[in-house]
């Protein structure tokens, strides 16, 4: 028996069982549910509703016990495979978007520089696509492999995201919208920083003054996770210093 595993079960289900009661659902909203649930399984579309409804507690939780930077969703257009960059993140040669400046720093916790960082970025095309995902666009497109130097200070030029939809065709745009809410996602960059020894960082960075920045239908803006409106030289700058904990193994061998 895994103790971890009927302990989190049975707090679902008791949650669920008292919702049920509180609320007085009727059988047939109870079949309704379970149809739905089936149409999710069936639509593919498992992840998805779980994401936007549940994935923002989880990273939530961990940030509540994470002495580093703000963590945030990962989304489920992350690829390992993305090519090592040196300046600048292969772009649409019609991408006409403002540019963007990412620059800043990885520290330690305690203020120390960390060996051997990388950041994986990645972010939407100016249509609101992935590459390595939709529309055969190659992987190496508005996505890299940065190396830290050892400074510990970081420097990389793309061009502005968009807000997008995610899917909002099939049960969870349905779901979404029966509740009265909306598909949208503001323009964000994703991030994820490793280093050997260290907790890797998933996180991702909005833009003040964006549309959706206040209402993100995944809940997955903290406001310590908004860069400011800065513009230089017809640019716009995110500056953002990074700070990693170590691996957790590290830490209770060090306690």
């Amino acid at each position: 028996m895994n103790k971890r595993v009927k302990d989190v079960v049975e707090a679902i289900v008791g949650a669920v069982q008292r919702v049920l009661d509180e609320k007085e659902v009727s059988e047939s909203e109870y079949r309704n549910a379970l149809h739905y649930l089936m149409k999710v399984a069936e639509t593919g579309e498992t992840a998805l509703l779980c994401d936007v409804f549940f994935n923002s507690t989880v990273v939530a939780t961990k940030a509540r016990t994470s002495g580093g930077s703000t963590p945030a969703i990962e989304g489920p257009y992350y690829r390992d495979d993305a090519p090592l960059v040196d300046d600048r993140l292969k772009t649409y040669a019609t991408d006409d978007h403002k540019p963007l400046l990412i620059n800043g720093t990885v520290k330690a916790v305690d203020g120390t520089l960390v060996e051997n960082v990388t950041i994986d970025v990645w972010h939407s095309t100016p249509d609101g696509k992935y590459s390595g995902f939709h529309d055969d666009i190659p992987t190496d497109f508005y996505r890299g492999k940065l190396r830290v130097g050892k400074e510990g200070s970081f420097r990389v030029r793309t061009t502005m995201p968009v807000p997008y939809q995610i899917p909002d065709q099939g049960p969870t745009g349905a779901l979404l919208e029966t509740m009265g809410g909306h598909s949208w996602r503001p323009a964000h960059v994703h991030f994820k920083v490793k280093a050997p020894g260290y907790e890797t960082l998933t996180t991702q960075y909005y833009f003040e003054g964006g549309d959706w920045v206040t209402d993100d239908c995944c809940n997955g803006v903290d406001s310590s996770l908004i860069a400011p409106d800065l513009v230089e030289e017809g640019s716009r700058v995110m500056n953002i210093d990074f700070v990693i904990e170590p691996a957790r193994e590290q830490m209770g061998a060090q306690a």
